[in-house]
């Protein structure tokens, strides 16, 4: 009797453990050749620059929107965008892209893709800017 009560437990155990629902979401870290290949891809990405205003006034990525992370309402800026659409962040150097997108990850974005290279590399890398 003992023995059939642990393997219950057990088989419960394990089913529930097992029962995790693959939500689709993606989280990924780009390089800048894949950051390329993203944002030139017929995909429909919302491409962040998580940079300051000056630093996305002196150059951006082509149709990037202006997010600053340092901002103290990023947060609430970040609640206003549609959590089911596919972002592309990326900064200076792949710092503050990296901290956003987790903060995005607890609001609950489900396709974001974090470029782990700066604006410069991904410059560099023939991606089109403004």
């Amino acid at each position: 009797m003992n023995y059939v009560v642990k393997l219950i437990a057990f088989v419960l155990l394990f089913g529930f453990s097992s029962c995790q629902q693959e939500t689709g979401s993606t989280n990924v870290n780009l390089n800048a050749t894949e950051v390329k290949q993203l944002v030139e891809s017929d995909q429909e990405v919302v491409v962040l620059d998580v940079r300051t205003p000056s630093e996305f006034q002196g150059g951006h990525l082509e149709g990037a929107v202006n997010i600053d992370y340092t901002s103290p309402d990023f947060e609430q800026e970040i609640a206003k965008l549609d959590t089911a659409a596919t972002y592309l962040l990326y900064c200076k150097s792949g710092n503050r892209s990296s901290r956003a997108t987790a903060v995005m990850k607890r609001h609950n974005f489900n396709n974001i893709y974090n470029a782990t290279v700066g604006f410069d590399a991904l410059k560099s890398a023939g991606i089109q800017t403004n």
